[in-house]
């Protein structure tokens, strides 16, 4: 193959292919034109290259951007995130495309520089002090590398090989991150070390330390790992993790750590270089850290040899030795685990450092390099202030956001553990750390407050408070949906009884917003500010609204023809259902029902128009089919009054409008039926006096021709009209005759005003009610 053809497969530049003519693989041509005909052939065709990547990929850009054309924020957010990614990671698919086409013994060789040099610079960034690098695209990928490399560094012993690894776990450790664990490594299990309700994302460490005690003894298991958390993903707390080192080390147990805070080491102003995270291996989200999507988990391992006790040397035996697994989540288990072990001494774990950087190298090698290449990128395209950029602000964001909602009072910060001291960085980290405090990650809130009187039980108080916190959250997330706040709804969060220090937990519903899981630059202060003065101004609506649903039963007595309905999945003030005056709630019928429905209905339809507080609801209970209106939140509490007014009010009016509706039906109906009576008398008196044959289609003609009709008859078919006014069917000759409407109005007819006199009124312009027969209009023409 020669120099051209190899360049044209691999994309590589013309500077490359130059070196390799000179190097004596390409081809070497002594005619200098020839030379510079061939370099002009290969620019024209890299040109052609980029210009179709160009054009594929911005076609495919366009096409996915066209489907967000009638959102513009969303769009925007798209476009924001995608620069940052190009700015921060590159076009790093195809090096990694180029990478990955390399023989293995070349890409090994590559790989030493390159891993080197990231190792390096996550050194200087984060201020972790670690042998190697491992990168995960999964979550669970990144765990089961990290048991499967520890599991292989323990002595095996042939009489103990029945026994499992026990992985000691918080109580809301992920369920599906451990039944992943479980399908992937069969030979471990994990136990959940109890704490009280207030912090089961912690572990207790005087518990932890009790279980390793009593798991020394069992003859089916052995400690082997603990998993802490350095900010928790759901309140961002931390593990006492200084504590829970000094028990693994005095066990000879792995310590791994994971959590939103792991990276934050950066953000400290001066650090002296003893200072490390107080564990043995930990996994860090770099999606988290960077705001940068599409990056992989990145697993330092810390810990080495010296830093163990040592009672034998490990040698290993290459039957016994088990390949790492590349496959993301493998479901072969590793091979049976031998211990050597017994109840008074604890299981000996010794590190080589070497060894598993080299194990980890194939690792690495095996599985896709965009996840290894899109880390070194950044190292190489980014100064360190660009990547702590994000980090920084959406600790500030959260800082600034809990300052601001604790000074409204019927707010709740979940996430102020004022109450139990401020955790600092000496609770993590190893060596000559700062007293700095660590910074919050998230702020998590709820409305809440008992200045109103009670709403019944506690429990009905609080599911009321919790449908407050659900119409917050709607509001909120709709005029603010840069914030990505997330709701924690009761089934997956729970807060404890404030009342007599109770231990009993109640489901609750709370708001989380959590910058650093999204991209904030598209926040700034303003944002969180105008976010407080909303929350603000929501949470009198809040207040307003349940004072005037304590006050609704009572203020609803003042009114007739007015009674309250118990709605209690409603966050509004409640429902009320108007009754009509000739209703006798104790005599209901399908007549009754039908009307208060009605009236119910239209209601609702007039309230509308000018008021968005009132809707119509029920009609679906099966012990109760009537409707029934529901008022929604209101801005003071005296607004209450002004809306039952007003119900009173229109009701009145919707009432007789109805009424007066209903009777005219009626007596339009009996018209209508006179008429059509009338009608069928007229047309059998001309049937008696024409004859039949007059009748028939053909021979009509023929009798008319031989005996014409006389000109003038007293039978004649006449239109009839109805007067809404005076409630009569009278005929339209005069109509007619006069080429006008004369309006008539009985003394006894039912009137919209019943009060006014009733009038005839003749007038050329006004809109006719009668309605002509056709019939009429012929014999006339």
């Amino acid at each position: 193959m020669d120099d051209k053809t190899e360049h044209n497969m691999n994309g590589i530049t013309d500077s490359s292919a130059r070196l390799k003519s000179s190097s004596g693989k390409g081809l070497i041509t002594t005619n200098s034109m020839h030379d510079d005909a061939n370099y002009d052939a290969d620019a024209n065709y890299s040109n052609q290259l980029a210009e179709l990547n160009n054009q594929t990929k911005n076609d495919f850009i366009s096409y996915c951007l066209s489907f967000l054309q009638d959102d513009e924020e969303a769009r925007e957010c798209v476009q924001v995130v995608w620069n940052k990614y190009l700015q921060c990671v590159g076009d790093v698919a195809m090096i990694s495309a180029f990478f990955d086409t390399l023989p293995f013994n070349i890409k090994a060789s590559v790989l030493q520089k390159y891993q080197n040099e990231i190792i390096e610079w996550c050194r200087k960034l984060f201020h972790i002090n670690c042998e190697t690098l491992l990168y995960s695209t999964f979550y669970s990928e990144a765990f089961v590398r990290v048991i499967r490399c520890t599991l292989k560094q323990v002595h095996y012993d042939n009489d103990l090989s029945i026994k499992k690894a026990i992985i000691y776990v918080s109580m809301d450790f992920d369920e599906n991150l451990k039944n992943d664990l479980l399908s992937s490594i069969s030979n471990i299990k994990f136990e959940h070390i109890q704490n009280d309700f207030t912090h089961e994302d912690m572990i207790d460490v005087q518990k932890l330390e009790e279980s390793i005690k009593q798991d020394l003894s069992d003859a089916h298991s052995y400690p082997f790992m603990v998993i802490a958390n350095i900010g928790t993903t759901l309140l961002g707390r931390c593990d006492d993790l200084i504590k829970i080192k000094q028990i693994c080390n005095q066990h000879n147990i792995w310590l791994h750590a994971i959590g939103d805070l792991l990276g934050s080491l950066m953000l400290l102003s001066i650090i002296k270089e003893n200072v490390n995270f107080s564990c043995d291996s930990l996994t860090i989200d770099i999606v988290k850290l960077f705001g940068i999507q599409n990056l992989p988990y990145v697993t330092f391992l810390i810990r080495s040899a010296s830093d163990k006790k040592q009672d034998k040397q490990i040698d290993f035996n290459s039957t016994h030795d088990e390949q790492l697994s590349t496959d993301n989540l493998s479901t072969k288990s590793t091979a049976s685990t031998n211990i050597s072990s017994s109840s008074s001494t604890a299981t000996v774990l010794n590190i080589n450092n070497v060894s598993m950087s080299h194990s980890f190298d194939d690792v690495i090698l095996h599985s896709p390099s965009i996840s290894f290449l899109s880390i070194w990128s950044i190292s190489q395209r980014c100064s360190n202030n660009d990547v702590l950029h994000h980090m920084k602000r959406s600790f500030e964001l959260s800082n600034i956001l809990m300052k601001n909602l604790k000074k409204i009072k019927t707010l709740k910060i979940l996430t102020d553990d004022d109450n139990q001291g401020v955790f600092t960085y000496k609770r993590i980290c190893s060596g000559d750390v700062s007293d700095e405090p660590l910074p919050k990650t998230m702020v998590i809130f709820r409305f809440q407050t008992t200045d109103v009187p009670n709403i019944g039980d506690f429990d009905a108080l609080y599911n009321y408070i919790d449908l407050l916190n659900l119409w917050l959250f709607d509001k909120l997330s709709q005029q603010y949906p840069k914030m990505n706040l997330e709701l924690l709804k009761g089934i997956h969060f729970q807060m404890l009884k404030p009342v007599d220090n109770s231990a009993e937990r109640t489901p609750a519903h709370a708001i989380r917003f959590a910058p650093l899981e999204h991209l904030v630059d598209i926040i700034d202060v303003l944002d969180v500010q105008a976010f407080t003065d909303d929350m603000q101004h929501y949470s009198d609506i809040l207040l307003a609204t349940m004072a005037a649903r304590v006050r609704l039963p009572s203020s609803v007595a003042n009114y007739e023809n007015i009674v309250s309905i118990s709605v209690p999945n409603w966050a509004g003030i409640g429902a009320i259902r108007y009754i009509p005056s000739h209703i006798n709630m104790q005599e209901q019928s399908e007549l009754s029902t039908y009307d208060i429905n009605t009236i119910q209905a239209e209601l609702a339809r007039k309230l509308q128009v000018n008021d968005s507080a009132f809707s119509l609801g029920g009609g679906t209970n099966e012990h109760d089919s009537m409707f029934y209106l529901r008022l929604g939140m209101i801005r003071k509490c005296d607004d209450l009054d002004v809306l039952l007014q007003k119900i009173a009010d229109s009701g009145k009016e919707t009432e007789t409008s109805l009424k007066y509706v209903e009777d005219m039906a009626e007596k339009i109906k009996i018209g209508i039926e006179k008429v059509q009576k009338d009608l069928e008398n007229e047309n059998q008196q001309i049937l008696a006096q024409e004859g039949l044959l007059r009748q028939l289609p053909v021979i009509s003609n023929i009798i008319s021709w031989w005996s014409p009709p006389p000109a003038a008859t007293s039978l004649t078919t006449k239109g009839r009209s109805f007067d809404l006014n005076s409630g009569c069917v009278e005929s339209t000759e005069d109509t007619y005759v006069y080429r006008m409407q004369i309006k008539k109005q009985s003394p006894h007819a039912l009137t919209h005003n019943d009060g006014e006199e009733a009038t005839p009124v003749t007038n050329t312009d006004t809109t006719s009610n009668s309605t002509d027969d056709i019939s009429e209009q012929n014999h006339n023409q």
